[in-house]
């Protein structure tokens, strides 16, 4: 039998890579959804004027309002970094801050948002000195008292954000004072920005 010309061999190559057992399975990634967190919502009261003021971050986004001067500060805000290797999935995602007792929360939980799934976290920290003189210059307020301590407290969550790229999303509200208590108030406007947020990046 004479050998095949080059241009049989090359139809039959391409016909035997069409058919169904040469076909590749690999699931093609989904595109990588925009992440923007825009400013949140002013609402007067709780002691302010209500309006949110940015604040330069690398890698995300900050929102602040400042309460007697910087004895009381309370901002949003919101960051995004690629995941490590080995996480895949959200579950992975929870199961590797579970396992890091470095984070020191006092509470990770698992909930929802619009039917997104989020890992709610808290913690709190303290801080002595008076600190943040660039915060307190770029609002123009008095500094700290630098013999107080103050409180921060954080309440935020955790997403995984699906794609060719996957995010670790940290999105949280945080408030320092004496006390660090956040309170009805300040919670409310977070949920309504973090909700704002997952409807136009998550859903």
């Amino acid at each position: 039998m004479p050998p095949m010309k080059p241009t049989r061999l090359l139809a039959a190559l391409f016909f035997a890579c069409g058919l169904p057992g040469c076909q590749t399975t690999e699931p093609v990634p989904e595109p990588q959804r925009s992440l923007t967190f825009p400013t949140p919502v002013a609402a007067p009261g709780g002691g302010s004027t209500g309006k949110w003021q940015p604040i330069p971050r690398d890698g995300g986004a900050e929102y602040a309002q400042i309460i007697s001067d910087m004895e009381d500060v309370v901002s949003f805000y919101g960051f995004y970094a690629d995941v490590a290797p080995q996480v895949k999935s959200f579950d992975d995602m929870e199961t590797l801050l579970r396992s890091d007792s470095s984070f020191s929360f006092l509470s990770l939980q698992r909930g929802e948002v619009r039917g997104v799934p989020v890992l709610w976290f808290e913690k709190t920290a303290t801080e002595t000195g008076a600190g943040s003189q660039k915060l307190a210059a770029h609002f123009g307020v008095n500094p700290r008292r630098a013999s107080g301590e103050y409180t921060v407290r954080t309440r935020g969550v955790f997403m995984y954000q699906p794609g060719s790229q996957p995010r670790f999303v940290t999105i949280a509200c945080a408030r320092t004072s004496v006390t660090g208590q956040i309170g009805s108030y300040y919670l409310g406007q977070f949920q309504s920005w973090l909700t704002s947020i997952i409807e136009s990046s998550f859903l």
